[in-house]
């Protein structure tokens, strides 16, 4: 009785959420009984599959049904060790003895995982067999304290969706090769962001004088995207459509106003929509993903201000109650701050995607890939190789900005991925011999001061040279007073003053901190882009010993670039941009002023056309209707003219 009126326990629970009692306009998936010729893994008899807005997918009764009679008859579409399993055997699931030193008989000849002797021609290991022969996977036999084996986790998720499994394949991987290209879930506006545009993601002004509004919503457009009927498709077809039927207007706020927390809702509600115009991808390689609900109900402020800005609102004045429910809601808050990146719109203004394969990669401070997002095509990603790779080589990205110390990425990490990193850099007191979290000892004239262990954020540093130690209480104190400096001098406009303060501050700190240190790295990147820029400082005016001191500044950058994003690196691209300019200028004043003879100044140019050379094959993976892809043009021009001048030179 309960099967046969199960489309109404719908109108109950309809009823006491105070809606009409009326019966609900369903969307169908499937009304017609699956037969075994349709699906021969499966049969339905006398049921179907319906979709509700409200409650999602279930199954409902399609004609009368006796106690007792089968509804569903079905094969699992894939099946595998329980997750937290110890080390079983993987085809009949027995368990296995391994050693200490994970030795033991019982293991596949050809892949080398745990198979007992019985199961040697088992079907039901040979999709993963296959997998970890061909990309050289090895079990190392390992079980925890609490007797769990967390390297079989991955077989079950692995049957069914082969490509999360993000290891090299079998073959050599040269650097820019493509390993993933996928379209984002979603896109838009970056948490916490200023007033922008919600289709091109510019600045816009937020004061009620403000014509940079829909037409349709109110909401946030700039008069350039209302005017290109292409252009403001995406927020047409999404947001726009929901807050016009709420008749939920846009409020506007102080012109002063650095964050606009009425946009936090946009993104989210985009992935909602999203998921209901594509439910298969979303249950396929969204709904997986993490987000990490407990620890972030444990920052109660944030909980509670994405509760109220994103849930309540969408809920409740936005009229979105009846379609999803607060859990959901906050689950897809959670996937967007854990699992987003950070993408620039052709006119280079950030926003967020959601690359749901992507990603899957896992994290290291040195990464192995890198990734290009191209605006001009809906922003769609391309994950390519950085440095080659081995066979089976674990696929990598760094989710924190590589120029920043141990300490400081290990503290964006854990607050927004909820991770501590352990990887190589992340263990060296050096950060890989680069000495870029190193203070200078105050007590002795060469020694350094690194941290006893980086991990441990109470850690007592040491000279290298004498007895002299300090608390990292005393460290991050004296960190915060050079980075409140730094940051308001960063803070004011690019000017021939800010660039002679920032020389000023790096002689100030030369004698606290290591020359590489990430903070020095970062005042000098700084000078890099105001050299041969502000006024007073432009290319053509500056002396040989400015032209020398840029070149100096590029080359001490990319000594740490080398380290931390060896490869296909575009902030490595950019330095290099950066370095051809002054090495060019000086070979030709250096041949004016016949301090250079003609064989060195032809030895000089070709060193600046390999420097563009790497620039180029760098930048040429860009989107070439962005910023950086631009660039790789000019860059490309500028490689052409020098051969031509170089193969004008002769043999001199």
């Amino acid at each position: 009785e309960l099967l046969e009126n199960s489309s109404k326990i719908i109108e109950l629970q309809e009823l006491t959420t105070n809606i009409p009692n009326k019966p609900l306009n369903r969307p169908v998936i499937n009304v017609t009984p699956m037969s075994a010729k349709q699906n021969s893994c499966g049969e339905m008899f006398k049921s179907r599959i319906e979709f509700n807005p409200r409650f999602g997918r279930s199954l409902v009764t399609s004609e009368h049904v006796r106690k007792g009679e089968v509804v569903v008859d079905e094969l699992p579409f894939a099946w595998g060790p329980k997750q937290n399993s110890g080390i079983v055997c993987l085809g009949c699931y027995r368990d296995l003895q391994f050693d200490e030193d994970g030795d033991s008989m019982d293991r596949c000849a050809k892949c080398d995982w745990p198979l007992c002797g019985e199961c040697e021609e088992s079907r039901d290991h040979q999709g993963e067999c296959k997998i970890f022969s061909e990309a050289n996977v090895r079990f190392a036999g390992n079980v925890g304290e609490d007797g769990v084996c967390t390297q079989l986790d991955c077989i079950t998720p692995l049957s069914p969706v082969l490509g999360r499994y993000l290891i090299n394949g079998s073959n050599i991987t040269n650097s820019g090769d493509v390993l993933i290209e996928e379209l984002p879930f979603a896109y838009g506006p970056k948490c916490n962001s200023p007033f922008v545009c919600l289709e091109c993601y510019c600045d816009i002004n937020c004061d009620s004088t403000n014509d940079d509004r829909c037409p349709k919503c109110g909401w946030p457009l700039c008069g350039e995207c209302q005017q290109n009927e292409k252009s403001k498709k995406y927020h047409e077809n999404n947001e726009c459509l929901v807050f016009s039927k709420a008749k939920m207007k846009f409020y506007n706020m102080l012109s002063d106003a650095k964050s606009c927390p009425q946009l936090d809702c946009v993104t989210p509600l985009r992935v909602l929509l999203a998921k209901e115009a594509n439910p298969e991808r979303w249950e396929r390689e969204v709904a997986p993903m993490e987000y990490h609900d407990k620890e972030r109900r444990e920052n109660s402020d944030i909980w509670h201000a994405d509760l109220v800005n994103i849930a309540q609102y969408l809920r409740g004045p936005c009229k979105l109650g009846e379609r999803f429910s607060e859990d959901l809601i906050m689950q897809v808050v959670g996937i967007l701050e854990v699992n987003a990146f950070e993408a620039k719109s052709l006119q280079g203004f950030p926003l967020r995607a959601l690359y749901p394969i992507t990603g899957i990669l896992s994290h290291n401070c040195v990464p192995n890939t890198m990734r290009s997002i191209y605006p001009s095509e809906d922003y769609r990603i391309r994950l390519r190789a950085m440095v080659d790779l081995e066979p089976g080589q674990q696929l990598q990205h760094s989710y924190s900005y590589t120029l920043n110390g141990t300490s400081q990425r290990q503290e964006h990490l854990k607050a927004g991925k909820f991770f501590t990193c352990d990887c190589k850099r992340c263990k060296d007191p050096t950060e890989l011999g680069t000495n870029f979290s190193t203070f200078k000892c105050s007590k002795c004239e060469d020694g350094w001061l690194l941290w006893s262990d980086p991990l441990d954020p109470n850690t007592v540093w040491k000279c290298t040279l004498c007895e002299f130690k300090t608390s990292s209480d005393a460290i991050r104190r004296a960190l915060a007073v050079i980075q409140a400096e730094v940051a308001e001098l960063q803070a004011t406009e690019m000017s021939a003053t800010r660039l002679q303060e920032t020389e000023k501050l790096l002689k100030k700190y030369r004698v606290v901190l290591h020359p590489l240190h990430f903070i020095m790295i970062s005042l000098k990147q700084n000078l890099i882009e105001m050299y041969g820029r502000v006024k007073e400082y432009e290319m053509v005016e500056l002396p040989d010993i400015l032209l020398e001191r840029k070149e100096e500044l590029c080359r001490q950058v990319l000594r740490v670039m080398n380290v931390f994003e060896p490869g296909l690196s575009r902030m490595r691209a950019m330095i290099l941009y950066e370095l051809h300019v002054p090495v060019v200028l000086l070979a030709k004043s250096g041949f004016i002023a016949e301090v250079l003879t003609g064989r060195k100044l032809k030895e000089k140019l070709s060193e600046a056309i390999d420097i563009l050379k790497e620039c180029v094959e760098i930048l040429q993976h860009e989107d070439p209707q962005s910023q950086e892809g631009v660039l790789g043009l000019i860059a490309k021009q500028a490689m052409e003219q020098l051969t031509l001048s170089v193969e004008g030179l002769g043999d001199c």
